[in-house]
């Protein structure tokens, strides 16, 4: 084969491999906005999450790794997931129970994790997340005499990065607790139909934890704006 040839394929090779670079790089790209979920209107579809406990009570949080996807009414993760953020710190608790009956409110902290949104409104994209804040608010109430859990609420705010340089906000503000693997049954075995128990490598190995359902959701995508030139005066300017 004639060397001009062999140049020729390989520009056309390097072209193609551009090309297809360039599409990748393009059907990732997320498109600023402010996006609700179905339950706000909007088009995210709502969630369930799981968070793994590293052990049952006595590590205070720390260890704990949060696993969230969304959930269409038959399959999880078509459309979104939020995991693998790592509670570095141990919990806060304000207890404001009187005589056994009030709430408890508790603040985790998780560090890390990362993000995936599949095409919709919004584009689509990947990328990594910085500080998750989680305030889960249990309601007790005294049942003969013993302070018992009736209810749970929690509100989780999060922010990352995209791979390609915009910044996430996701924001669910309603959050509903529905188990635990050490509540009474049916409630203490986590259903096939919520994201598993994930370790701090993101692998499914772990076997205790609690487990709900998230709605409410609020995501914002901010991108920079590129500044241009707007006048002619400015353009001159630059060719000068």
């Amino acid at each position: 084969m004639r060397p001009n040839a062999t140049r020729s394929l390989a520009a056309v090779a390097l072209a193609a491999l551009l090309v297809a670079a360039l599409a990748s790089i393009a059907a990732a790209i997320p498109v600023p906005g402010t996006y609700n979920s179905t339950d706000l209107g909007g088009s995210l579809l709502p969630g369930r999450a799981s968070t793994s406990r590293a052990c049952l009570h006595t590590c205070g949080g720390v260890g704990d790794v949060f696993n969230v996807m969304s959930w269409n009414g038959a399959t999880l993760q078509t459309q979104w997931f939020v995991r693998c953020g790592i509670e570095t710190t141990p919990y806060t608790v304000v207890d404001n129970r009187v005589g056994g009956t009030g709430p408890v409110t508790y603040t985790s902290t998780f560090s890390g994790g990362s993000f995936n949104f599949n095409p919709g409104p919004w584009g689509s994209g990947a990328g990594t997340l910085n500080t998750t804040t989680v305030i889960n608010t249990v309601q007790f109430v005294d049942i003969g005499g013993v302070s018992t859990p009736v209810a749970s609420r929690a509100n989780i705010q999060t922010s990352g990065n995209f791979d390609y340089g915009c910044i996430l906000t996701f924001v669910i503000a309603n959050g509903v607790g529905v188990g635990e693997t050490d509540a009474p049954p049916p409630y203490n075995v986590l259903p096939p139909t919520y994201p598993r128990f994930i370790d701090t490598s993101c692998a499914a190995t772990r076997i205790y934890g609690t487990w709900g359902d998230v709605g409410q959701i609020t995501m914002n995508i901010g991108c920079a704006t590129p500044i241009r030139s707007s006048t002619w005066g400015a353009v001159k300017t630059i060719y000068r």
